[in-house]
């Protein structure tokens, strides 16, 4: 299957500021609108006109457990929201190192967190299975790293790009996630970034990251640094994306702001690479 659209999209999230702006018809026209979950019920009418993206069929869901696609009858209902959006991909969290989870501030463990090899085999059949009965292309996200062992893993560089090998998939590539995840783990963005399968990357989640209180990074979903935006341009280099979605829903002039900011990046940038 090929990704489209043609050229790089410029998305935001659905969040309540996107869908305000949109009811005040201060959203630009041109922006899409990536959904997720049960947001998704009524996205297709509050952003009606508008290009959709998919992310995350459902919430609280595992591509770990032994019958994902059944479980909390995630195929039928990833089908469904995925046709009612049009959306050209789908993409899902590389999510969990347990068969089940709850959110809690982070993802929770709610049954034991498998191994390192049983985690990648069984994350491996689910991917797998779930590209065969889609009828768009599947992206797979790296998450950020955090204190829970419902984590334990699925941050690894190496554990993605084993994953993403394995079975075919793209890859969208949060970059706060990546940030947050190089940080817990020691590392340079640089290191962290390079030894993921850039070549596999369609599509870039961008917001803003913030130390924590063990002078770590979290996944704040703030506003832009220069930081963020130069990671931007630096992967936009290496790999051939075809959408990026600002992933911010605070202020609206905060927003708009880092949406001019954006298209001042990507003005360079205005077809993918060849896949």
């Amino acid at each position: 299957m090929t990704l489209q659209p043609e050229g790089i999209v410029l998305a935001v999230n659905d969040t309540d500021l996107s869908r305000r702006l949109q009811r005040e018809g201060n959203l630009p026209s041109d922006i899409w609108v990536e959904t997720s979950g049960p947001r998704t019920e009524d996205a297709v009418e509050v952003f009606a006109g508008r290009s959709l993206l998919l992310h995350n069929g459902l919430w609280d869901w595992s591509l770990a457990h032994p019958a994902a696609l059944q479980h909390e009858d995630a195929l039928t209902v990833t089908r469904r929201r995925a046709a009612a959006t049009g959306t050209p991909w789908l993409s899902v969290h590389i999510g969990f190192a347990s068969p089940t989870v709850m959110y809690d501030g982070a993802m929770l463990a709610t049954t034991p967190v498998l191994d390192r090899a049983v985690l990648l085999e069984r994350m491996a059949h689910t991917v797998t299975s779930l590209q065969e009965r889609l009828a768009v292309p599947l992206l797979l996200e790296n998450l950020d790293d955090q204190d829970s062992p419902a984590y334990d893993h699925i941050c690894e560089a190496d554990f993605i790009t084993e994953l993403v090998d394995l079975t075919g998939a793209h890859l969208l590539l949060d970059l706060a996630h990546a940030q947050v995840s190089a940080a817990r783990q020691g590392v340079g963005i640089d290191d962290y970034l390079g030894a993921l399968p850039l070549d596999r990357v369609r599509q870039i989640h961008l917001s803003g990251p913030r130390p924590d209180a063990m002078g770590g990074l979290h996944d704040a979903h703030e506003t832009l640094r220069e930081e963020d935006l130069d990671l931007l341009v630096w992967v936009l280099d290496e790999a051939p994306v075809s959408a990026v979605t600002l992933e911010y829903g605070r202020e609206a002039d905060a927003l708009l702001h880092d949406l001019d900011q954006i298209r001042r990046a990507l003005s360079g940038f205005t077809q993918p690479k060849p896949a």
